[in-house]
Formats: C-alpha cells, sequence, structure tokens
C-alpha cells in the first residue's frame, strides 16, 4: 500500500470512529484541540500524521492507537 492510499483509509477510519460517536467534525476537532480544517483534511488523507495527533485522536475516541490502526496496516 502506497502511503497516499495508507493516510485515506486511514482517514476514512477516523471519520467512521467519530460519526459512530455522534460526533460532527467540528466537534470531534474540538475535542481533539485540533482546528477544524485541519480535521477535514486528517479524514480526507491529505496529512502524514504525527504520533501525537494519532494518540490525540486515539485518546478522544478513547481507543488505542493500536486499535486506531487495526486491519488498515
Amino acid at each position: 500500500m502506497q502511503i497516499e492510499q495508507f493516510q485515506r483509509t486511514l482517514g476514512n477510519r477516523i471519520r467512521d470512529l467519530r460519526k459512530k460517536q455522534g460526533w460532527s467534525q467540528e466537534e470531534f476537532a474540538d475535542r481533539c484541540d485540533i482546528h477544524r480544517s485541519y480535521m477535514g483534511a486528517i479524514e480526507r488523507g491529505e496529512y502524514n500524521l504525527t504520533l501525537a495527533t494519532l494518540y490525540k485522536l486515539a485518546k478522544t475516541l478513547q481507543i488505542t492507537v493500536s486499535s486506531l490502526l487495526k486491519g488498515i496496516i
């Protein structure tokens, strides 16, 4: 899998998990202390996330980073 495909797949996973929580993108971004436009880019797979950002997202979703990445890599 190429990095671009990985980023899109991860972004889709994050979006799906956010929606399961019933959060808007803006609400999720606020909970993660991330700007809404940056969150949109994450969900579209436009950014290569840092470990710190992955940790923030997973913590807010109340899952582990490994659970967030499970099945993607």
